[in-house]
């Protein structure tokens, strides 16, 4: 079974890529299908004072919202799936959790910026691009 890596952030153009993962999976059957939150590691003014377990309770809860929709369109459509939590640099730990997982290919959302205004902002999806080998489905969520 194909595996795939569905990066998740609670934005609107992570659950168009989730949308287009249930989709495909309708009409082709299913996938092995990973979701993962990416959370940056905290300021050490933000974590000053606190013990190590509550920063990764934060963070957990940080994810769990952030997922939260996306998993719930999963279970609707019957699509299995497996959660993954990462701290880190985003780009970075979905190459290499795609890499790690023996993944064949990352669904993710993108904002859609053109030209300079993508370049000049670095997206997380260019980055993904630039770094992986594995094929990468980019998906714009529709303007309202």
């Amino acid at each position: 079974m194909r595996k795939v890596l569905l990066p998740v952030d609670g934005s609107k153009h992570s659950f168009a890529a989730a949308r287009y993962l249930i989709d495909f999976v309708q009409m082709h059957g299913p996938l092995d299908v990973h979701v993962v939150n990416i959370e940056p590691e905290p300021h050490k003014g933000q974590a000053y004072g606190l013990e190590p377990e509550a920063i990764e309770a934060q963070l957990a809860a940080r994810a769990k919202m952030a997922m939260n929709s996306v998993r719930h369109a999963l279970e609707a459509a019957g699509i299995a799936h497996h959660v993954h939590v990462r701290l880190g640099d985003t780009a970075r730990s979905i190459v290499a959790l795609a890499s790690e997982l023996g993944c064949d290919s990352i669904v993710m959302g993108t904002r859609g910026l053109g030209g300079i205004a993508g370049l000049a902002l670095g997206s997380v999806t260019r980055k993904v691009l630039q770094m992986t080998s594995v094929p990468v489905i980019c998906v714009q969520a529709d303007n309202p």
